[in-house]
């Protein structure tokens, strides 16, 4: 557009306006309408090679736009209105000076390529390659540059912009993919039913819902298929809450029939109780208890109660008339409350480095001495804990001293290093096994050392340790005190397993077996030349022997505590026999009872009528039977508990006799 045709448009616009107002606004919007073609036109020729995949981003990013070029426009159409109604003359100056113009438009452009408003600045861009194309003519090297200056500004941003929008649509991409993952792994859990898992689902939905930028296509589509499985699971996840809800209420009626058994056992402690069969039968319930689940919330805490309240009940039952388990729980009693006082003891001690190893082994210590009745276990741990959390506080608060002391005995045990060193390499094996010996002691009685350095200092410690011995083994070698008489004891102990391994009784020839074997390995050392020879005579006698008692049947360990007891083969045999059968009893009462239990719950869901219940009668004829089944079972253990007895009994007595 050239100056007449510019002002030609200015003096229309004036006219316009000072003429009638209204139709200045249809006006102007239309030119300016016309004016937007020509640069969307042109912008679209621009971005023709880089479509964004989003359609909806696209639309939206066209409008903000299409709402920017417009007000573009109405600052162009003002700027013109007040450039040409400046005078004739200033239009002559402005056209006399095109270095001002193309270094305006190179300065505008550069402040527009700054932004990130793509489509925006994609228009703006093309106005001003507009106003270069109409612009006056540039023969100068500074217009000349400016113009090239701007073309290089225009091609840097279509560049910057082809790249964001390539950017943008791997970004859609790899959140396609990961969502199309997130679905396979939903999609997975519902297969596979796992309709326990809410927390992984609850993390799928986290991560799905912050995933916002995505093909505009595939939305709908992805938002439908996890829809379906969020419902899909929802469900599920109701109908498996009804079904634990029942699971627990009768886990609660299971619970409560234990609680009722154990309440019974406890009323049969007694004096004269069987204080071992009492304490299988009560440990079987508790077996059983751990075996039923979860019950109501509301009933957890008084059903926990009663259970505690029962096993404490029977613990003091049994320490009051069990005169062993009394003596075993004194004992551990008394072992508790001992590791409590130095523990306590410990608080104050001077020695951190040395208390605090201290500290760690008594907690060891408490972990192997036997457990008491929960009350006291309870009490005596709380007070223990107290004392060891004590320690550890104070140690926490004098931390520097903990260090300086753990330094101090890093320096003592370097010591002993050197001097362990300085004996290695003596040739008074006798003296210097002494010395080593004393070395040794010292070292355990210093306190602990930094960490990161005990291994360290041990290693040498023990490696100068291994140079001496290894010497001395070598020294000695050839110098074997007693080896004949060594060797003359082995070949006679050999000789009395030889015939140990023809023994009649397998058992008993386990029993005298293992007395030999101890002889035979305080026999001392043999010509080292013989060494191998005795030792595989020893080793192949000693298989023989095990391994026809391994082959006379699979009651092994019976065999050795009955041929232990003095019990004859033939004998044994019959108690093996007896005690299996009970065993296998013993299964089935527990069996039984476990039914029972069962059929009682099961019963306390059909309510008695004056007609009868067809069912409910069927579940007593069954409990009334199982009832039976277990007396005369039990009727029959307690026999073959008699008949033990006087198998045992018999062969005591028939010992004593032959020693008569």
């Amino acid at each position: 557009m050239n100056q007449v045709e510019r002002k030609v448009v200015v003096t229309n616009l004036e006219q316009e306006e000072n003429t009638e107002k209204p139709e200045l606004e249809e006006t102007e919007p239309v030119s300016e309408e016309s004016a937007t073609e020509e640069n969307v036109s042109e912008t679209e020729k621009v971005d023709e090679e880089v479509v964004p995949e989003d359609e909806s981003e696209a639309d939206v990013t066209e409008e903000a736009a299409s709402d920017k070029q417009k007000e573009s426009v109405e600052e162009t159409a003002r700027d013109i209105e007040e450039d040409e109604a400046d005078t004739e003359a200033a239009e002559e100056d402005e056209e006399a000076d095109p270095d001002t113009f193309y270094k305006d438009i190179a300065a505008k452009a550069e402040e527009l390529v700054a932004q990130e408003d793509w489509a925006f600045v994609s228009n703006e861009l093309a106005n001003l390659a507009l106003h270069v194309g109409d612009g006056p003519d540039a023969s100068s090297d500074e217009s000349k540059s400016a113009i090239a200056k701007f073309n290089a500004l225009r091609d840097e941003f279509e560049t910057k912009k082809k790249a964001h929008y390539e950017e943008l649509n791997k970004k859609k991409q790899e959140n396609l993919a990961v969502k199309k993952e997130l679905l396979k792994e939903f999609s997975d859990i519902v297969n596979e039913e796992k309709w326990t898992a809410t927390r992984e689902v609850g993390q799928i939905r986290g991560k799905w819902e912050s995933i916002k930028l995505l093909p505009h296509s595939e939305i709908d589509n992805l938002n439908e298929r996890f829809e379906a499985l969020m419902k899909e699971f929802e469900d599920h996840k109701v109908d498996r809450l009804v079904k634990k809800l029942q699971k627990e209420e009768e886990n609660l009626t299971l619970k409560l029939v234990l609680l009722e058994k154990m309440d019974a056992l406890n009323k049969k402690v007694t004096d004269k109780a069987d204080f071992e069969e009492l304490n299988t039968e009560f440990n079987d319930l508790l077996v059983q208890w751990r075996k039923v689940g979860r019950v109501p919330a509301e009933k957890n805490q008084q059903v926990w109660d009663h259970y505690n309240k029962a096993q404490d009940e029977f613990s003091e039952l049994r320490f009051k008339h069990d005169k062993e388990y009394r003596k075993t729980i004194e004992k551990a009693l008394e072992k508790k409350q001992k590791l409590i006082k130095e523990a306590e003891a410990l608080i104050d001690n001077e020695d951190i480095a040395q208390a605090a190893r201290r500290v760690n082994k008594l907690h060891k210590v408490w972990k192997k001495t036997g457990n008491l009745p929960q009350k006291e276990e309870n009490e005596l741990w709380e007070k223990f804990k107290a004392a060891t959390d004590a320690f550890n506080e104070r140690k926490s608060d004098n931390i520097e001293v903990l260090r300086d002391q753990e330094q101090e005995n890093l320096d003592e045990k370097m010591k002993l290093i050197d001097k362990a060193v300085a004996i290695q390499e003596t040739e008074d094996f006798e003296q210097g096994h002494q010395e080593m010996q004393k070395l040794m002691d010292q070292w355990k009685k210093i306190g602990p050392v930094p960490r990161k350095k005990s291994s360290k200092i041990w290693k040498k410690f023990k490696g100068a340790m291994d140079v001496f011995y290894d010497q001395r083994r070598e020294h000695f070698k050839d110098v074997r005190k007693d080896h004949k008489e060594n060797l003359k004891r082995k070949n006679e102990l050999l000789e009395k397993l030889a015939e140990l391994a023809k023994h009649e009784d397998p058992a008993l020839a386990v029993e005298e077996a293992k007395k030999l074997q101890e002889e035979f390995k305080k026999a001392g050392h043999v010509p080292l030349k013989l060494k191998n020879k005795i030792w595989k005579q020893y080793r192949e006698v000693c298989d023989e022997i095990y391994g026809r008692y391994r082959s006379s049947g699979s009651d092994l360990g019976m065999e050795r505590k009955l041929a232990s007891e003095g019990v004859d083969p033939e004998s044994r045999k019959e108690i093996i026999k007896y005690q299996k059968e009970l065993g296998s009893l013993k299964k089935e009462v527990s069996k039984l009872e476990a039914e029972m239990i069962q059929y009682q719950e099961a019963k306390t869901y059909f309510k008695p009528t004056n007609k009868g219940n067809k069912l409910r009668d069927e579940l007593q004829e069954k409990i009334d039977k199982a009832e039976s089944s277990i007396g005369s079972k039990k009727e029959r253990m307690s026999d073959l508990k008699r008949k033990i007895r006087d198998l045992k009994t018999s062969e005591e007595e028939e010992t004593s006799d032959e020693e008569e």
